[in-house]
């Protein structure tokens, strides 16, 4: 076998030497002042990468331990990690475009670490030493290897990455740890051969959260954040603070208090207060915590008592439940009878997550960016002419937070636009300030954690927990919504899977685009419809969420053509001053998008096309085939001409001259007067009201007998 020698480094006499004594991080002044200790060097052999990690994001610590390197590579590895550290990566040598950057990241260290060891252990079971003897050969057989176990071309396409790296680091490397070019970085008819042809797309893979699941969170959120928070956060404050005791108590030692306890139960009541664990919900275990802070003990004096407590004759009975008034309801009744004292770190952590879920979702922010968000983030402002209250959350951003290299820049920087928010964003912000007031962070992970942990450790609730937190959330949400009688108001399982952080800001493009009305329910939900419609709000949240709205809007679009285009085919007739132009739309999207894969260009080329503005309005029962100089919707539509604009489906008029209507849309009428024929034939309807509905339904049979006889099918 020849080695593969297309591109062979010059002869480098200033190749890493390293020596053990030398701090695995060069420059010092990457770390934090108050990181500086400890810090690993070359000898070690578990380098810890944490100290360079400037997100509160990055849950856990990040090591390398050497001792899973095969042994005759540990020395390579070490040179070729601590270049990746402190090296830029000479990725101009790449012939072909890429993303990758030259400063490295630590979670790409530890990734890239990773995927090396991967490829020593592979080698050294090919009896492969050294990676100046890996040849072509080499290089096809691993490629073939992670095909058949990485799975999708983007994982074996990471993982053949790490390879090309370890090539491009070969300047600071001696003679025997230097690769050559491997055979897919030759061009690109090598990678397509290796790695398959590329299948990337731009439209966003990401699911959208069911409308119905996202309906019932995003209600439980809101109860939790408005109409809970504060019996919530009486019951944590109320656990914390020591109870005062009788003076009588005061000079007893601990078990002496407790037999008092005991002592005045048996006489009164013949019971004493139990708790039901989770890990064993068929017994009642006797509530010591309860009792021990009822008798003014802290938490260590009550473990240290005897775990055998004098309370035999006595029942444990349900009774921890912490002396507060319930003040928050639901429709007049109370959301829950008492708040248990063995309850108050659930429900602070259903608290917290009903609050990411509203702050996330109300803002449309991304996941990393809402986990990142610092006390204060939520500034206040008032309209100096209306009195309006407007909200703004000022926070990081991560996505293309890039410095003059090119480089990532870990900490990300501050968003120059804040994100505007509505009233309960702004509550939920406060919520978790009240929650959580040791912490800089507004969602620490210990506001998240089902176990104890160092409080203000600076690290923010990371994705996998957020998941996790969600599901509780929907489990005690639909248990409550049992209890309390509203069986409206569980929330149905998502058909894909877990509820993300990641799916949030796409459900919200998607609920606006693809939900009737989501374009007047944004202006709603955002407490400014009046005089704004999407474009408007768009112009008003800078670049919000505009990254994800266009090709949102183009898929809705093209899914809404193509169904009317098989409604059409099969015999669907057209009425209504519009309807020509509503047929000839459908035919030209046939003629030029149907079936045709939807590319940025292809999607913007769509929303620009002014024949394929066509929007649906089942609560007027219409489909508007929108031109701005006929909409009745907008009264200045003669002087302020934007082809941008869209109608305005909360002032639709039965005149203008947009309108269509499809057999589609009669249905819809058929239906409503069915429901209106009902409501006449109940006996519980108010004569006045009757005659309201019967003139109702004459007008509705008048559309219906005029698109019947006017209708043709085009």
């Amino acid at each position: 076998m020849n080695t593969a020698a297309a591109s062979q480094w010059p002869q480098q006499t200033g190749h890493l030497e390293l020596d053990d004594a030398e701090p695995v991080i060069a420059e010092i002044q990457r770390v934090p002042e108050a990181r500086r200790e400890n810090l690993s060097t070359v000898g070690d052999n578990r380098w810890d990468l944490t100290p360079l990690v400037h997100k509160q994001t990055v849950a856990g610590t990040l090591s390398i331990v050497f001792d899973t390197f095969p042994p005759r590579y540990v020395a390579t590895a070490k040179r070729l990690i601590w270049a990746s550290i402190n090296k830029p990566t000479p990725v101009e040598d790449l012939q072909r475009s890429s993303a990758a950057r030259s400063q490295l990241a630590p979670a790409t260290v530890h990734a890239f670490a990773r995927f090396l060891r991967q490829w020593m252990i592979w080698l050294a079971e090919k009896g492969i030493h050294k990676f100046s003897a890996v040849t072509d050969a080499t290089y096809n057989e691993y490629a073939e290897h992670i095909k058949r176990h990485r799975g999708s071309r983007e994982n074996v396409g990471n993982t053949l990455f790490a390879v090309t790296r370890a090539w491009l680091y070969a300047p600071y490397l001696p003679e025997a740890d230097r690769l050559a070019r491997p055979p897919w970085e030759n061009s690109q008819i090598g990678r397509t051969s290796v790695l398959g042809p590329a299948n990337w797309s731009s439209e966003n893979k990401t699911a959208p959260i069911h409308p119905q699941t996202m309906a019932g969170l995003l209600v439980w959120a809101l109860r939790f954040v408005t109409d809970f928070s504060d019996d919530i956060l009486a019951a944590k404050t109320l656990k914390a603070t020591p109870r005062d005791v009788p003076p009588s108590f005061q000079a007893l030692t601990p078990h002496q208090r407790f037999r008092a306890y005991v002592k005045q139960r048996r006489q009164d009541t013949q019971t004493v207060p139990g708790w039901v664990s989770s890990n064993r919900p068929s017994t009642r275990c006797l509530a010591k915590g309860f009792i021990g802070w009822q008798l003014g003990l802290s938490p260590e004096e009550t473990l240290v008592m005897n775990p055998h407590w004098p309370t035999a004759g006595l029942t444990a009975s349900d009774e921890a439940h912490l002396p507060m008034p319930i003040t928050g309801s639901i429709d007049g009744k109370d959301w829950i009878p008492a708040v248990n004292f063995y309850q108050v770190e659930e429900l602070c952590r259903h608290l917290a997550t009903a609050a990411f879920v509203v702050v996330a979702y109300l803002t449309g922010m991304r996941g990393e960016e809402c986990r990142a968000l610092e006390r204060g983030c939520c500034q206040t402002r008032t309209d100096p002419t209306s009195g309006q209250l407007h909200y703004r959350i000022h926070g990081r951003t991560f996505k293309g937070a890039l410095d003059q290299s090119g480089n990532a820049i870990p900490a990300g920087v501050e968003r120059e636009q804040p994100w505007l928010a509505i009233a309960p964003v702004a509550k939920a912000v406060a919520v978790m300030e009240a929650m959580n007031p040791a912490s800089r962070l507004l969602f620490p992970i210990e506001a998240f954690s089902l176990w104890p942990c160092r409080v203000n450790d600076g690290k923010a609730v990371h994705a996998r927990m957020v998941r996790d937190r969600i599901q509780d959330l929907i489990d005690w949400s639909n248990r409550a919504a049992v209890r309390l009688e509203r069986p409206h108001e569980v929330i149905a399982p998502d058909p894909e899977g877990a509820v993300t952080a990641k799916r949030l800001r796409r459900t919200l493009a998607w609920f606006i685009y693809r939900k009737p009305g989501g374009r007047v329910a944004l202006g709603v939900q955002y407490g400014h419809l009046r005089g704004y419609t999407t474009d408007g709000y768009g112009s008003r949240v800078a670049s919000g969420l505009r990254d994800v709205f266009p090709m949102e809007e183009a898929l809705a679009r093209a899914d809404y053509l193509e169904d009317a285009l098989q409604r059409l085919e099969n015999g669907e007739q057209v009425s209504g001053p519009a309807a020509d132009r509503y047929t000839q739309a459908i035919h030209l999207f046939d003629q030029q998008f149907r079936g045709r894969y939807m590319s940025n260009k292809q999607a913007a080329a769509l929303r620009a096309n002014p024949q394929l503005r066509i929007y649906e309005n089942p609560q007027q029962f219409v489909t508007c085939c929108y031109d701005q100089s006929k909409a009745l919707c907008h009264p200045d539509r003669q002087t302020t001409v934007n082809e941008l604009r869209s109608p305005d489906i909360s002032h639709c008029q039965p005149g203008c001259g947009n309108i269509a209507r499809t057999d589609q849309n009669v249905n819809q009428i058929r239906q409503a007067i069915a429901q209106h024929q009902d409501e006449i034939n109940s006996p519980a309807t108010p004569i006045p009201l009757r005659s309201r509905l019967e003139q109702r339904i004459t007008v509705l049979q008048r559309i219906v007998d005029e698109h019947l006889s006017d209708g043709k099918q085009r």
